[in-house]
């Protein structure tokens, strides 16, 4: 199988290399283990591409450190296959599991014939995405697997940055979309609207979350957005509503393109 697989793990997080290792071993596959960015030990530099306003405004609370190291993880990982050439790869992160039919998912999709796709997404932190609840998650198939998958273009966010097919033309624009950290990995990916790249997901999800490691990120939630300033919660509620006409009209011009909806 000619499909590289990267791997992204911080070199103190042994015990989950480990785990990868003959997680993915038990299913005839090697990787490339890429050191991951530490957010506990950021340099200025590195600091100085959070843009927070925008972030607040967005995302509507501070990204923290461990999101802004595990984003520098991916986006530099994207930098060295582009400049590579690579055309197709599979990225995971290191707290993942991986169904056995992911080496026959990998051999169809190195051979699919696709338009216009960047990313192909393996999990979802989304249950409306595993459940396929509502048309916009359930999607529009593209593509049948011969394990009894399909490919399905949404129109609705994924969030998903731990499981995931990247083209070169998806690693081209996220470089270019993705210069500066204003959102964590996985919902930069699904601001489609923006970066083109189409929401696409394989289900049943062939990928999951390793509940046995605990996250080095950590969660946001509402209650947290709610201990900044009035300014920042109008601001980020504002951007929410305006974000939402552009979406609309994504897919409203591909439907008048008569692309996939």
């Amino acid at each position: 199988m000619s499909v590289p697989i990267y791997v992204i793990n911080l070199e103190r997080d042994r015990a989950r290399r480990e785990y990868m290792q003959s997680t993915l071993a038990a299913l005839g596959l090697a990787a490339e283990f890429v050191p991951g960015v530490d957010g506990k030990h950021l340099s200025a530099a590195e600091l100085a591409l959070y843009d927070r306003k925008r972030c607040l405004h967005v995302y509507g609370s501070d990204m923290r450190p461990g999101e802004i190291g595990c984003y520098l993880g991916h986006y530099r990982l994207y930098q060295r296959l582009l400049r590579e050439g690579v055309k197709l790869a599979l990225i995971l992160e290191d707290d993942v599991r991986l169904d056995p039919s992911l080496p026959a998912i990998m051999a169809e999709i190195e051979t699919m014939e696709l338009n216009d796709w960047s990313i192909i997404h393996l999990r979802s932190g989304r249950g409306k995405v595993y459940h396929a609840e509502g048309a916009a998650f359930k999607g529009h198939s593209l593509a049948q697997f011969s394990t009894g998958h399909q490919l399905h273009l949404l129109r609705t966010h994924i969030l998903s940055g731990g499981a995931y097919f990247i083209s070169q033309q998806g690693l081209r624009r996220m470089v270019e979309f993705g210069g500066r950290i204003f959102l964590p990995i996985d919902h930069t990916m699904d601001r489609y609207w923006e970066n083109g790249i189409l929401p696409m997901v394989v289900r049943p999800l062939p990928v999951h979350h390793n509940n046995e490691f605990e996250s080095s990120i950590g969660t946001h939630g509402q209650d947290e957005r709610e201990t900044y300033p009035l300014p920042d919660r109008l601001a980020h509620r504002w951007r929410r509503a305006y974000d939402s006409l552009p979406k609309r009209w994504f897919w409203v011009s591909r439907w008048l393109r008569g692309k996939p909806v």
